[in-house]
C-alpha cells in the first residue's frame, strides 16, 4: 500500500565511515580508581559508554557515574512485563545498513532485520481506498518539499510556518512528520535543523534495541544511583560533588539530557558561559512515549511490524490527538501506539490507566470491539516526566539550530559535552550518541 510512515528521505550529508564503529567484543572489565581520575564522565547511557570506553582503551583512568539504577539510559530492553521484548526507549535502528549497533549485534547472535515496510491507512473503521491513499500521499509529499525548501535554503523556521493547505489530510500529515518523528508538533521545531539530519533504512532486533546496547556494554562497571549535583571548574581541573561523595579529576564529560541540563538540576560553578546556557534552552526535549499493548491473538490482521495509521479528524490546528501503530512487534502479539507531541506530554498527566485507555481507543474506532476482547496488558511511557531525561530526544527550536555547535563546545578545556543531542546530523539517534561520545572522547585526550 502507499507509503503512510515516510522516514526516508534523500541523504543530505556523507557518514564517516568508522567514526562510530564499535568493537566486536564488550568492554573489558575495568573500574578506574575514583581518586583524582583523568577523567569523570557524567550518565551511562550510549554517549558516556561509548565515551568511558574511548578513554579505558587509551589508557585513561575514568570514573564513570549514572544517577539511575542501570546503564542505557533511553537505550532499554524489559523481558519481565509482557514476557516478549519491550523497548522502553529507543527501538528503531535508524540507518541499519550503516548503524554501528546493527553490525555488532549481527556479529555476537542477534537477529537484527530490515524493518518491514507493509503499512495500513485507515479512514474510521475500514482501511482507505486508492484515492485516498493517492490524496493522503499527495499532502505529505507538498509538506517535505515545502519543508525541504525551507531547510536547504537555510531558513531557520518551522514547518508551520511554510506549510501548504493539506486539506482533510492537514493534521495527519502534521501527526507523522511532526509527533510521530519528531516527537514535537510543527511549530516547534526548525526546518533547518529537520534537514540536517541523517536518512536511510530502519532495521529492528528481535531482542530488543536496549539488549544489544546492554550487552556491548557489559563489564563497563559504572557508578550507579550517583546522582551529579554541582560541576566546580574555577580552579585546575574539576570537583564533581554528587549524592555520594565528591570526584576530582582533571576533566569531566557530561552526557546527560539538554532537558536535564536545562532544567537546573546539574549546577556549574562557575555558571556557564551564556551561549551554552543558550544551547540547552534552545535545542529541546521532544516527547515520543510508547502505548504498549498486548493481546491475545493478531487482533490487526497484518503480518509483523505492519505500521497502523488513521485519517485525524482537524483540529484547531493545535496537536494532534492521533496515533501511529507498530503492530505484531517482532513477531509477538505486542503492539506499540506511538503518541508523541505536546499532546503526548498532557497525555501523561492521565497516568498509566489513562494512556492506555486513550490507545485502546483509538485502536477501537479502527478495529472495533475485537480489541477488547483479544486485550491482555498493557504499559505506557512517559519520557517527559522521568527526572533522568525530561524528554525523549532533542530537536532545536525554531532559530536554534546554530546552537548545536555551541553545545558540542568546550568549557574551559575541562567541560566536555557529548549525546544525541550534540551529535551534527544523527541527532535523536543512539548511533548519534555513541559517536558523539567517542568525538568528546577523542577531544577530551588531546588535552588532558
Amino acid at each position: 500500500m502507499t507509503g503512510i510512515r515516510h522516514r526516508t528521505r534523500t541523504t543530505r550529508r556523507s557518514f564517516l565511515a568508522g567514526a562510530s564503529a564499535l568493537a566486536a567484543a564488550p568492554l573489558l572489565p575495568a573500574r578506574a580508581a575514583t581518586s583524582n581520575p583523568n577523567a569523570v564522565v557524567i550518565g551511562a547511557g550510549a554517549a558516556g559508554l561509548a565515551a568511558t570506553r574511548t578513554l579505558r582503551e587509551a589508557g585513561h583512568s575514568v570514573v564513570l557515574i549514572e544517577a539511575g539504577s542501570r546503564i542505557g539510559g533511553r537505550a532499554h530492553t524489559d523481558t519481565s512485563m509482557f514476557g516478549v521484548p519491550f523497548d522502553l526507549g529507543a527501538h528503531w535502528l535508524h540507518r541499519g545498513n550503516k548503524n554501528p549497533f546493527a553490525s555488532y549485534g549481527r556479529q555476537n547472535g542477534f537477529d537484527i532485520y530490515p524493518a518491514p515496510d507493509e503499512q495500513v491507512l485507515y479512514v474510521g473503521d475500514r482501511p482507505a481506498t486508492a484515492a485516498e491513499q493517492r490524496a493522503y500521499s499527495a499532502a505529505y509529499e507538498a509538506a517535505i518539499s515545502a519543508m525541504s525548501q525551507a531547510g536547504r535554503a537555510g531558513r531557520d523556521v518551522s514547518p508551520a510556518s511554510v506549510m501548504p493547505d493539506g486539506g482533510v489530510w492537514r493534521d495527519t500529515v502534521h501527526f507523522v512528520i511532526g509527533p510521530w518523528e519528531m516527537g514535537k508538533d510543527f511549530d516547534h521545531f526548525s526546518c533547518t535543523d529537520w534537514w540536517s539530519g541523517e536518512d536511510g533504512k530502519d532495521w529492528f532486533c528481535r531482542q530488543g534495541f536496549g539488549a544489544v546496547l546492554a550487552h556491548s556494554a557489559r563489564g563497563v562497571e559504572a557508578e550507579l544511583g550517583t546522582r551529579a549535583r554541582t560541576i566546580r571548574w574555577g580552579g585546575s581541573g574539576v570537583t564533581v560533588e554528587t549524592n555520594k561523595g565528591t570526584i576530582s579529576a582533571k576533566a569531566c564529560l557530561v552526557t546527560v539530557s539538554t532537558g536535564v541540563l536545562a532544567g537546573g538540576s546539574i549546577r556549574f560553578d562557575p555558571a556557564l558561559p551564556p551561549g551554552k546556557q543558550d544551547a540547552f534552552a534552545g535545542i529541546t526535549m521532544g516527547t515520543y512515549n510508547h502505548i504498549a499493548l498486548q493481546f491475545r491473538d493478531n487482533v490487526f490482521g497484518v503480518g509483523d511490524d505492519h505500521y497502523l495509521l488513521h485519517r485525524v479528524p482537524n483540529g484547531d490546528g493545535g496537536s494532534p490527538r492521533a496515533i501511529g501503530t507498530l503492530a505484531n512487534v517482532s513477531g509477538t502479539h505486542l503492539s506499540l501506539c506511538e503518541v508523541g507531541g505536546a499532546f503526548a506530554r498532557d497525555l501523561e498527566g492521565e497516568g498509566q490507566a489513562g494512556m492506555i485507555d486513550f490507545g485502546l481507543g483509538e485502536l477501537r474506532k479502527m478495529l472495533g470491539s475485537n480489541v477488547d476482547d483479544q486485550f491482555i496488558k498493557g504499559h505506557a511511557t512517559a519520557w517527559s516526566r522521568n527526572q533522568l531525561t525530561l524528554g525523549s530526544y532533542a530537536s532545536a527550536e525554531p532559530g536554534a539550530h546554530h546552537l548545536r555547535r555551541a553545545l558540542r563546545e568546550t568549557v574551559g578545556d575541562r567541560i566536555w559535552f557529548a549525546g544525541e543531542a550534540c551529535s551534527a546530523s544523527e541527532w535523536a539517534t543512539v548511533a548519534g550518541a555513541h559517536t558523539s561520545g567517542i568525538e568528546a572522547a577523542r577531544s577530551l585526550m588531546q588535552k588532558v
